[in-house]
């Protein structure tokens, strides 16, 4: 698996999602102070909705730039059979009771995307989810328990890219 590959199309994802999110930004800046907004009366308040619109959109194009700005940067460590589990590790886990198997890969931000990588699915996470504190430190064939309210998770670590 190429990692570098696989950045690259997370920070295409990431950088899609950025110019659509500068779009909406921009939008509804346009509405809050369009002369059509403008308030008839103590009630209408379009305006306000779309300045608070803007507002929640310019977060997320700023916490979005930050997230390409650590990918840009980040090391891409080289993983081995007998490697603990890092951030920028590919980590591919067995579901103790099911038997499925999948990829993680743990980042330190963008969690929760889906990627390819020649018909595989591979699933971005942070070191913040329940999941990846988990796995920090771990290595081949080390089980790893995982308790969300009544639900309860047992995996066993498969390899380590």
């Amino acid at each position: 698996m190429n990692k570098q590959q696989l950045l690259d199309q997370l920070l295409c994802r990431l950088q899609g999602e950025l110019s659509t999110t500068q779009d909406a930004v921009n939008q509804a800046h346009d509405n809050a102070v369009h002369e059509q907004s403008k308030p008839e009366n103590q009630y209408d308040t379009l305006a306000l909705e779309s300045a608070y619109l803007a507002h929640g959109q310019a977060v997320r194009a700023a916490d979005l730039q930050r997230q390409v700005v650590i990918l840009k940067h980040l090391k891409l460590p080289a993983c081995s059979a007998d490697s603990a589990v890092v951030v920028g590790a590919l980590v591919q886990l067995r579901d103790a009771l099911s038997g499925i198997l999948q990829w993680l890969w743990l980042l330190p931000v963008a969690g929760g995307i889906d990627l390819r990588f020649d018909d595989m699915g591979i699933t971005t996470i942070t070191p913040e989810a329940p999941l990846g504190q988990k796995l920090l430190g771990n290595y081949i064939d080390d089980e790893i328990r995982l308790s969300l309210g009544s639900n309860k998770k047992c995996f066993h670590i498969v390899a380590v890219y």
